[in-house]
């Protein structure tokens, strides 16, 4: 697992998303990162890249593909980093706006028909694309048949003959990406939680307990713990003794004075379960004993998934192929290691594996083992 790039760790509340200025603006990405975007669990259609969702983009490439179909054009567009599909949907005919310009011309405005017929004769030029074309694109991502492509709202082909449009793109992309795409996305919340912990409310406190944790397990390596063992780490049980903001009046705050070690208690509770949702922990045999086991550090559970890949990839199978889907993964980890295994810790060991080569990634929930 990476601490840093895990998906889990990209999933930014939904609410928050507007706060990022990437959301809203048509990102400007390689192909091959959007090929390799992870897709929302909350939102389907939304996209992160380091933390940042995305849902529309802007390509510039080289057209290598085209099909056409009765309802749209289908190009597959290059620029050198992938090959993405993009579908631009037809517009009205030839007939139907010729009849629109006859119908503004019986009018009397004249002049304003030859400007708009004007308009229109470049508009299909610059929209009629051939295979070579240089093209600028823009467009929702979306995911169809297991497929990446873009669903496009405007294209048009660029006339680059010296190449200055392309030579301009490849010096702003690196710039952008520096100052912006790779700079991890931090929510106002989180920023009030690293620089004023005493100010937090409960949700956040926990939150941040719950990160505080994770790194102390990375930290020391932890292969299994019990709660109670989390609860007598000094920085921990300093940080979950901070005070939180309450909505309601003193008498409450009271009330949590009084009973402080099962407030500690819960919120410890509370930000191993955030740990859990994240599959960066999990629970054997419905957690009866009360014991969590690092995902990251369970070797046994690594060696299982990937016997699971191995044993599944060596069947004969006409889509063998493709590699064993995610699903199908985790459906027969479920049996040998544990029915309750959730998505996050599969997840979590997938991405593990395929960092240390022991897997790869056919397509997207598609994976192949050695």
């Amino acid at each position: 697992m990476q601490p840093e790039s895990s998906q889990c760790e990209e999933e930014t509340p939904s609410l928050l998303w507007g706060l990022d200025p990437v959301f809203v603006a048509f990102a400007k990405l390689y192909i091959g990162d959007i090929l390799d975007l992870k897709e929302s669990r909350q939102v389907p259609g939304v996209f992160f890249y380091k933390g940042h969702p995305i849902k529309q983009v802007e390509i510039l490439g080289t057209v290598i593909e085209r099909r056409e179909k009765d309802a749209f054009y289908s190009y597959g567009v290059d620029d050198s980093t992938g090959v993405i599909n993009c579908i631009c949907w037809k517009k009205l005919n030839n007939h139907e706006a010729s009849s629109a310009t006859t119908a503004t011309a019986t009018l009397g405005a004249l002049n304003l028909t030859s400007q708009l017929k004007k308009l229109q004769d470049t508009i299909e030029q610059k929209t009629k694309i051939e295979i070579g074309d240089i093209v600028q694109i823009r467009g929702y991502v979306h995911t169809y048949r297991e497929e990446r492509e873009i669903r496009v709202t405007t294209y048009y082909k660029v006339d680059d003959p010296v190449c200055n449009i392309q030579i301009s793109r490849m010096l702003e992309l690196p710039r952008i990406y520096r100052k912006v795409y790779d700079q991890p996305f931090r929510s106002p919340a989180l920023e009030q939680e690293s620089s004023d912990p005493g100010a937090l409310d409960l949700a956040n406190l926990t939150c941040l307990l719950s990160e505080r944790a994770k790194e102390f397990l990375v930290e020391n390596k932890v292969q299994t713990f019990y709660q109670q063992e989390l609860e007598i780490v000094e920085s921990l049980l300093s940080l979950a003794n901070q005070p939180v903001i309450h909505s309601a009046g003193p008498e409450q705050g009271d009330a949590k004075n009084d009973s402080t070690s099962k407030a500690i208690h819960s919120i410890f509770k509370n930000a191993i379960q955030l740990l859990q949702e994240k599959g960066f922990v999990f629970q054997k045999d419905d957690g009866f004993d009360k014991l969590y086991y690092v995902t990251r550090e369970d070797k046994e559970l690594h060696r299982k998934i990937h016997h699971i890949i191995q044993e599944d990839c060596q069947k004969p199978n006409p889509d063998a192929e493709k590699g064993c889907h995610f699903q199908h993964i985790l459906a027969c980890a479920r049996l040998s290691v544990s029915p309750d295994l959730s998505e996050g810790v599969l997840q979590q060991v997938l991405e593990l594996l395929e960092d240390q080569s022991d897997i790869i990634s056919t397509m997207e929930h598609y994976y192949t083992a050695f």
